[in-house]
């Protein structure tokens, strides 16, 4: 009987270890070819295991929880065995006598679900972000009048193409930060990273929540390259098609709720980045107008959630109000 060993995998060009989240098959248990064996998380996000071929799990080496490197042994198996053999089958976690019911204790009492290996990974890293990064919020409110007026021009002349709030958005902080690459940096152990690419993290809500995929080196892309980029990229997330190579990295995420009617949003910061700019909906406000008249304006709410030991006040107005002049000048960038 050939034992195998069973490795952590490398799921992406900066991982270097991995957790074991969850094992769906016991020691003994047989297994098929692509059967679900272990979920292991990088540093971004769950990934689930395949088996590569028919055969039985014999020995776990990594329990779950547990953190180990790249291409460290974490299960022993072996392909010498016949699957369908009922006689050796063990099963993972044996039905008890009784079955009660999974959604509650009793009737009309409270409905229970487990999260998913993805759910879970996500609340522990906002759980994480929220308690170990220093948050503070900076907010601002932009002029959407010009912003609206441009896509109305690329509507005119490319019907067949969608630019959308969030496409201008993207790439006004691109622009940003490829002017300022002082403001492209992140905090890692004690030390501050200054990223040689501007790559922007992109929020987007699937069933198991939020994902942040990054859209990478934005700061290269055209108007016309962002909105394709983008919009490719939501599609993937959207349906699971996503890999690991589609995270981690940049020093920025946008994440915008406008569509979701909401004035303003203080976002948490994407673990390993430095910032994350929530963008709030298109409302109608009264402002003083050049004479000093109320004026009515359409704006859109902006709060710059910052890594205080990456950006202080100063370097994080630098950042908002960059992304502000340019949403309210696109003429002048956009040319």
């Amino acid at each position: 009987m050939a034992v195998q060993q069973l490795v952590m995998p490398k799921l992406g060009l900066t991982m270097t270890e991995g957790t074991v989240l969850e094992w769906h098959v016991a020691e003994g248990s047989t297994f098929k070819r692509g059967d679900i064996l272990v979920v292991v998380e990088s540093d971004k996000v769950a990934n689930e295991v395949e088996a590569p071929e028919d055969g039985r799990l014999l020995k776990i080496i990594v329990a779950a929880g547990d953190t180990v490197e790249v291409a460290t042994p974490i299960a022993e198996w072996t392909a010498d065995v016949e699957v369908g053999a009922a006689a050796n089958v063990v099963h993972a976690a044996p039905p008890p006598a009784v079955v009660a019911p999974q959604t509650g204790v009793a009737p009309g009492g409270p409905r229970r679900r487990r999260a998913t290996a993805t759910e879970a990974t996500i609340a522990r890293r906002l759980t994480e972000a929220k308690q170990t990064i220093p948050h503070f919020y900076l907010a601002t409110e932009i002029d959407a009048g010009p912003m609206q007026a441009l896509r109305a021009r690329w509507k005119a002349s490319n019907p067949q193409d969608g630019l959308t709030v969030t496409h201008l958005i993207v790439m006004a902080l691109a622009r940003t930060l490829a002017a300022h690459p002082e403001l492209n940096v992140v905090w890692e152990g004690d030390e501050f990273v200054e990223l040689e690419r501007v790559d922007i993290g992109i929020a987007v809500h699937v069933p198991s929540g939020l994902v942040v995929p990054m859209l990478r080196a934005a700061d290269r892309l055209d108007i016309a390259g962002i909105a394709r980029s983008v919009s490719a990229l939501a599609e993937r997330a959207r349906a699971s098609e996503l890999t690991a190579e589609d995270f981690g990295g940049g020093a920025v995420s946008v994440s915008n709720a406008g569509m979701h009617d909401v004035t303003y949003m203080s976002s948490i910061i994407n673990p390993g980045q430095a910032a994350i700019l929530g963008v709030g909906s298109e409302r109608s406000s009264f402002r003083p107008g050049k004479d000093g008249s109320p004026t009515l304006v359409r704006e859109i709410g902006m709060v710059l959630s910052c890594d205080h030991r990456v950006l202080d006040g100063v370097r994080g107005l630098k950042l908002l109000n960059g992304v502000k002049s340019r949403l309210e000048n696109p003429a002048e960038w956009l040319a």
